[in-house]
């Protein structure tokens, strides 16, 4: 049963980084990161967490997560910062 949920769980992250790897900003990221943490940090998690938009694109970069593969870009990473708020 574990192994059926992690292969949803990666069906669907492949899923998102398809569907969402050419838009730009938090609207790339907000297919996965929505409430619940549900399969990533919510965007107030996210807030939370990371108060300057180098220390937000710096977890970015280092996550380890195969999912965010797509979405190490400086531009994507730039756009999404910005559209967070964070300077």
């Amino acid at each position: 049963m574990k192994l059926l949920r992690t292969l949803a769980l990666v069906i669907a992250m492949i899923f998102c980084a398809a569907s969402f790897s050419m838009a730009a900003g938090w609207d790339s990221c907000k297919g996965c990161h929505k409430e619940g943490n549900k399969p990533a940090p919510s965007k107030e998690t996210l807030l939370k967490k990371f108060k300057t938009a180098h220390d937000f694109i710096k977890a970015a970069k280092a996550e380890k997560n195969p999912m965010m593969n797509s979405f190490k870009k400086d531009e994507q990473l730039n756009a999404a910062a910005k559209d967070l708020g964070l300077k």
